[in-house]
């Protein structure tokens, strides 16, 4: 099998090898195997957004985690579709604020990663951060 053994607390990792199965063709030469299972799982519910950057769609999610994905040309928009259809989330802005009076951003954030306050009239709320987002 292609799995190497895991730590403890680790998923199985694959080797890049990839066993044919009882009765399927092997790949032909220069052909790309996936190997099997899911590469990354997680509950709709903890999709906090998506965004480009250099070629790949990046996933944020959790208590602001992410993964990063390199698309076949031409995917992401199925793939942006599905995660705007099955999750609260939405794809990421950007956004270079700087500091106001005393050093602070102007926004406060809960432990998962969303905005919970933003101070009126402060750079955040002027580039359009909300609660929530």
């Amino acid at each position: 099998s292609g799995a190497l053994p895991a730590h403890p607390g680790e998923p199985p990792r694959n080797s890049g090898a990839v066993a044919t199965p009882p009765g399927e063709v092997a790949p032909q030469a220069g052909a790309v195997a996936a190997p099997p299972g899911a590469l990354f799982s997680c509950a709709c519910r903890d999709v906090l957004g998506w965004g480009f950057s250099e070629g790949r769609l990046e996933i944020f999610h959790g208590a602001g985690e992410w993964l990063a994905l390199r698309l076949p040309h031409g995917a992401a928009p199925q793939v942006v579709a599905r995660l705007q259809a099955v999750t609260r989330g939405c794809e990421v802005q950007q956004l270079a604020l700087p500091r106001g009076a005393g050093g602070r951003r102007g926004f406060r954030v809960d432990p998962s990663g969303v905005v919970t306050a933003v101070t009126r009239f402060s750079f955040a709320e002027t580039a359009g951060l909300r609660p929530g987002a």
